[in-house]
């Protein structure tokens, strides 16, 4: 049976994040949902006007707009930058009513449809667990990934601030330590391997103006999971893939040999699991050695049942 939702793939995950974008549709496909695209959307908003108080609401805002014009209340948004963006302004559109005036005046303004109700903002990660459910995803899975260990990165804004985003209003997440990524890999076979560092900050801000504190950032995160055991890191944020997976060179600069770690989004591995080859699931786009990593477990694992 398939089940309509809205998407907001956002703009990192149609350009060089589109492994992520890839993999969710075929998660979704798999599952029975079908993703509808939010119409004429924009940017998400991430680092506009931050200083600039009820401007940094427009460019969220004109797309909460455009959900609701199109006739849906509810949007599943796979970036956690995005994520965190929209749930930002549809909390602040829905708890005061002032702030939502004058966010519907600039959007009135700019000849953009304004916000008419509190549209909800779900992630991905969160609507595979609550909405499918975790027993629908094991159902579903062809080739487990018995004899991999990963170890799940969360980032810093999937479940922060916990008064607005619905991982955890919604779906009860534990907002302390998150557990849904965790789930949904031992769903999938995977050995879980946890680390200290799931949900510290990978210094995405940084990525750019501030390389050796990245680097620093992003190599503890990378040590900690390998030490901890891990084959590989599993993740689902754009942002911190940045500086994960693409930018690892300079983690292992500042940490050492011990931050080389392959790194593959979360979907990735469902999408495997589910039967789809490393190649459709983009695999090769992932820069530090996933896409080895997950073709020798299948190459050593049994046929996949079929389908």
């Amino acid at each position: 049976m398939s089940h309509e939702t809205a998407y907001f793939p956002g703009c990192s995950l149609k350009t060089i994040d589109r492994a992520y974008d890839v993999s969710t549709r075929l998660v979704a496909g798999d599952l029975g949902l079908n993703l509808v695209e939010v119409e004429d959307y924009a940017c998400c908003g991430v680092g506009e006007l931050k200083g600039e108080g009820l401007k940094s609401h427009y460019l969220p805002g004109r797309n909460l707009g455009h959900l609701l014009q199109q006739g849906q209340t509810e949007v599943m948004v796979s970036c956690n930058v995005c994520y965190h963006e929209l749930s930002r302004t549809a909390y602040a559109w829905s708890r005061n009513e002032s702030v939502g005036t004058e966010i519907n005046r600039m959007l009135e303004a700019a000849g953009e449809p304004g916000i008419t109700e509190t549209p909800s903002v779900r992630n991905t990660l969160e609507y595979l667990v609550t909405v499918v459910g975790l027993d629908k995803i094991a159902q579903r899975v062809r080739r487990p990934l018995t004899g991999l260990r990963v170890a799940p990165y969360y980032g810093c804004l999937y479940h922060r601030p916990g008064a607005m985003v619905s991982s955890i209003q919604v779906a009860g997440e534990d907002p302390e330590r998150p557990h849904f990524m965790h789930d949904v890999l031992r769903a999938l076979g995977a050995a879980v391997v946890a680390h200290p560092a799931e949900t510290t900050c990978c210094g995405g801000k940084n990525l750019l103006s501030d390389e050796r504190t990245a680097g620093k950032l992003t190599g503890r995160i990378l040590s900690q999971a390998k030490e901890a055991g891990a084959d590989v890191l599993a993740l689902m944020c754009p942002k911190c893939a940045g500086g994960l997976d693409a930018l690892q060179p300079r983690a292992i600069k500042a940490a050492g040999e011990g931050a080389r770690l392959p790194v593959v989004y979360y979907t990735q591995l469902v999408a495997v699991a589910f039967g789809h080859s490393p190649e459709a699931a983009y695999l090769k786009d992932m820069e530090s050695g996933s896409f080895d990593v997950i073709r020798r477990l299948l190459q050593a694992a049994p046929k996949p049942a079929l389908v």
